[in-house]
């Protein structure tokens, strides 16, 4: 006989009747909705004080499921660009307040577009922190508020929530006028009318091109109060980053050789043994905790004619560590319109689930899309693609 074994056995059994208990009287509590807004922020100059930027809306996860936030509630202005709602720009932690927004007509075979775009500009920290305390409301619009979204709730962070409370109360009230002291002429603080922005206003000019020295960067409002989230893989050294460089380089190599000799191209780097590969990035992201990691490699191979060949490459390691390819896209310059170039922006969470999608732009000779891809077990699936901007 073992009375400390005979004792924790007791003990076991007790806790297993208190749990039984438990489960019987707690109410497990639906998580809160979700309403979060994912969009690219592009800029020229230095980001800090950009010489032009603009915002282009890319997806809205809201009622349980991603749209497409340049067309949602478009009536007339997009859900996802309502002047004061507020953006965080991922990697650089800045807040974007946006001002006002505007869409670009276009085409996209024989169909026309509008394709909306967003301006407005950066918050000092101090005017971050002071709009990061003042949350508005996260009950999202039924879908039979659409015909009147005045009365809907806003459901993404803005600069400056009201409160029905407070206007219920006003209503309440009965209204009257008080007469001036003195003659409205006379009054120095009385408001006059104004052409243009002021002089001492804080406005990023708003970006109308297509610059060679464009920058991007993922930017997310959310109607909760959550951290900015990145999914950069830090690399463990030096030698690391080389040796991944060499394999993705020498997984390049022969579907680019296949796609020159496909299409009658002709390589630059024909005296040379191997193609000549330029403007190489290679990026590592962790998509889930825990995780493998996973490499996006893009670079070109110049052509004598017509530009480039543009390659973009996801790969993971497979079972043996050796990498292998998730996804290989490959086009040039005079197949723009067959086979868009994929430019990768950065690895990003459109629902907050903590699960990283990666967002690219895709590229064509006179149109360009946003997109998101989800990679499971080893497959790169298309969860979302914007309207064509021109």
């Amino acid at each position: 006989m073992h009375p400390r074994l005979v004792l924790g056995g007791s003990l076991l059994l007790n806790a297993l009747l208190l749990a039984t208990l438990h489960a019987q009287t707690h109410a497990v509590e639906s998580p809160a909705p979700v309403t979060r807004a994912l969009a690219v922020y592009e800029w020229t100059g230095d980001l800090a004080h950009p010489t032009a930027a603009r915002l282009i809306p890319v997806s809205l996860f809201i009622n349980g499921h991603l749209e497409d936030a340049g067309v949602y509630l478009a009536r007339p202005i997009p859900f996802t660009l309502q002047p004061g709602t507020l953006y965080s720009i991922e990697h650089s932690g800045q807040t974007l307040e946006l001002q006002s927004a505007d869409y670009l007509p276009t085409r996209s075979g024989d169909n026309t577009h509008r394709a909306w775009v967003g301006f407005g500009h950066l918050l000092t920290a101090a005017e971050a922190a002071a709009a990061a305390s003042a949350q508005t409301s996260t009950t999202p619009p039924t879908i039979s508020a659409i015909d009147d979204i005045s009365d809907a709730p806003p459901v993404l962070r803005r600069s400056h929530p009201i409160s029905k409370a407070k206007h219920k109360k006003a209503d309440q009230q009965p209204g009257y006028v008080t007469p001036p002291a003195t003659p409205l002429n006379e009054d120095p603080d009385r408001p006059t009318l104004h052409r243009g922005i002021p002089a001492n206003a804080d406005v990023t000019p708003q970006l109308a091109t297509l610059p060679p020295d464009l920058h991007q960067a993922a930017a997310v409002s959310d109607a909760a109060n959550r951290a900015p989230q990145t999914f950069t893989r830090p690399w463990a050294n030096a030698t690391e980053r080389a040796q991944t460089l060499h394999s993705v380089e020498a997984l390049a190599l022969a579907p680019l050789a296949h796609y020159i000799a496909f299409n009658n191209l002709t390589s630059a780097s024909l005296a040379t043994p191997a193609l000549t590969l330029t403007n190489e990035q290679l990026s590592a992201y962790t998509l889930t905790d825990g995780g493998p990691p996973t490499f996006i490699f893009t670079t070109e191979s110049p052509l004598t004619t017509g530009g480039p060949v543009y390659l973009t490459l996801i790969a993971e390691p497979g079972p043996s560590a050796t990498l292998h390819p998730v996804l290989f896209s490959i086009t040039d310059a005079t197949h723009l319109d067959r086979t868009p170039w994929f430019r990768l922006v950065d690895a990003v969470d459109p629902d907050a689930t903590h699960r990283a999608s990666l967002l690219f732009e895709l590229r064509s000779q006179s149109t360009r899309q946003f997109a998101l891809y989800t990679l499971t077990d080893g497959e790169v699936r298309q969860t979302l693609l914007t309207t064509p901007l021109e």
